[in-house]
């Protein structure tokens, strides 16, 4: 059998060690360099600023090269059997989806109710319309998102893949993260916290990218090209979502609130779990070792490609 080379040990170390430098420069951010009351950075000339956004750059150029250079050989299978690592982390992640969505019931409904303001929330004469209906999507598919994670981990509770049945539910997550980057795009906020925006809106696209590959693998569609699909966007859905929402924690863990422009975002509880159910996820494929050449699968290079 060809020995395949993966790079799967080094993506994990790159991000690891962005990890052990990020999070202290980002806690350090919002004591220091960024405004509470604005979300602005006070001091762009800060070295901190641009040296975050440097390694954030180098992070994920690294991973995505590292994935299509030692990836395009490489066959993995959906893990088998009782994993209960996995099956607590689903788990917790449709914990964390039904209490999301239930935050984002509670703002559609001080929205609806006028308690909240829309010239607060959205820019426009019609503004509350778009940001109230991508709220009420995030609610709807929040809710979709958890049942399928509760099957996921059913799943992987008793040994039966039941859950590869659900291949509508299995898409829900990508649909959600859409909805949630939507309706981003629709808040004034948007324009204004411009310190967190970046990360944010990475860590949502990485984790609909990731999803959309995750949802294919569970039902068995994405056989190819995993590495890249699957691990490579994971990685980076769990480093962003890290980077948005630990140091955020730490800060409230501090009693620095002061410092948090918006204070509402602690209750973004997907942020938290998701990169621990991707780590558990990614580490149970890759832990398989079903590296396999191209060949002896009776498949060529271009069938791989497409």
């Amino acid at each position: 059998m060809e020995k395949i080379k993966t790079n799967f040990g080094a993506s994990i170390l790159i991000v690891s060690v962005a990890l052990l430098v990020a999070l202290p420069v980002r806690v350090y951010q919002y004591l220091h360099v960024i405004d509470g009351t604005t979300g602005f950075y006070n001091n762009w000339l800060n070295p901190t600023v641009f040296g975050l956004y440097g390694l954030c750059a180098l992070v994920v150029i690294a991973l995505i090269l590292l994935s299509l250079k030692g990836g395009k050989k490489t066959v993995y299978a959906m893990p088998a059997g009782k994993k209960t690592g996995l099956a607590v982390a689903s788990l917790a992640l449709s914990l964390a989806f039904l209490v999301q969505s239930a935050f984002d019931a509670l703002k559609a409904y001080r929205i609806i109710t006028g308690y909240t303001p829309v010239e607060q929330l959205v820019l426009g004469n019609r503004a509350g319309k778009p940001t109230l209906a991508f709220t009420a999507l995030q609610v709807v598919f929040g809710i979709l998102s958890a049942v399928f994670f509760l099957a996921f981990s059913a799943g992987f509770f008793t040994g039966k893949e039941s859950y590869r049945k659900l291949k509508i539910l299995a898409a829900e997550p990508a649909v959600w993260g859409v909805a949630r980057l939507m309706n981003g795009f629709t808040q004034t906020i948007s324009y204004r916290y411009v310190s967190e925006l970046l990360f944010e809106l990475l860590m949502i696209v990485f984790l609909c990218m990731f999803f959309v590959a995750f949802a294919k693998f569970c039902i068995g569609t994405l056989q190819y090209r995993v590495q890249m699909r699957l691990f490579a966007y994971g990685l980076l859905g769990f480093f962003f979502a890290l980077l948005s929402a630990v140091p955020r924690y730490i800060i409230v863990l501090m009693g620095r609130q002061d410092v948090l422009y918006r204070s509402e975002s602690i209750f973004a509880a997907v942020d938290l779990i998701v990169p621990i159910f991707i780590a558990c996820f990614i580490f149970s494929v890759a832990s398989l070792k079903q590296y396999k050449a191209v060949k002896e699968y009776g498949k060529s290079e271009e069938e791989i490609s497409e």
